[in-house]
């Protein structure tokens, strides 16, 4: 019978919490960005790698190099997700990912430019 009842209990409990969850889910949460807000400009930083990413060449027929260039993609465009949300820290490490990955290429397979003593 006490097997029965804590079951029963659980099941109640478990639903209770779904049904939380599920009435609040269109409630606002704190970093969750708004649709007016694409129109927001981005951190400096965000614009400098994405100009410099746009000079970068990279030889997509190579793995390693579209793998680079789809990675920078992606980090940037958390980054801007993070930035819309004033996820600063967030922001900031994936920005750092990103240039790093950019630096690494620029530095091991191009002429290395003078816009990355500024980044």
């Amino acid at each position: 019978m006490k097997v029965l009842n804590w079951l029963v209990s659980g099941v109640l409990i478990s639903l209770l919490i779904v049904l939380a969850g599920v009435l609040t889910n269109n409630m606002a949460y704190v970093g969750k960005a708004n649709a007016d807000d694409s129109n927001k400009a981005h951190h400096a930083s965000i614009v400098k790698i994405e100009r410099v990413l746009a000079q970068t060449e990279f030889d997509v027929s190579q793995k390693r190099d579209l793998l680079r260039k789809t990675r920078i993609e992606f980090y940037l465009a958390e980054a801007k997700q993070a930035d819309l949300r004033n996820w600063t820290f967030k922001r900031d490490d994936l920005i750092e990912r990103a240039k790093n990955i950019l630096v690494h290429h620029q530095t091991q397979f191009t002429a290395t430019t003078t816009e990355f003593a500024s980044i």
